[in-house]
């Protein structure tokens, strides 16, 4: 329905086949996908031109423009505190969890986005934004 309040996201992974599945996983629970990057960079300037309320960040992606995803990371969290930032990674880096987390990520998720994952973050993405039980 168009007088429904949609969660508009960005979904920032190097891999196809991530992108496609964390995009369908994002769709389930209500979230309109507006665009896909394949790198930091690109994710920034899709940022840039859409604002969207949410998007994921895959932690090991090929450097581009000296931009990886702690710095895309930072530029988002400058320019928009408010929007909600995952980052998914394939290695369950605590360090790294603890880093993200500490500036404000909504969720640290490791691949693969398995239902136990998507269960978590599901919740963390109601609380987030509630009217998405409404939109369902």
């Amino acid at each position: 329905m168009k007088d429904k309040v949609s969660v508009t996201a960005l979904v920032i992974d190097d891999s196809p086949a991530a992108r496609k599945l964390i995009a369908a996983q994002l769709q389930q629970v209500g979230c309109e996908i507006v665009a896909e990057a394949e790198t930091a960079a690109d994710g920034l300037s899709l940022f840039n031109e859409l604002r969207p309320n949410l998007i994921t960040i895959d932690l090991m992606m090929p450097k581009k423009g000296g931009m990886d995803s702690m710095a895309l990371v930072e530029a988002i969290k400058q320019t928009a505190p408010e929007v909600a930032i995952i980052v998914v990674s394939s290695i369950p880096f605590e360090k790294m969890r603890t880093e993200f987390l500490d500036m404000g990520v909504l969720e640290y998720v490791i691949k693969p986005l398995n239902v136990y994952a998507m269960q978590k973050l599901r919740i963390k993405l109601m609380r987030a934004f509630p009217h998405l039980l409404q939109a369902r």
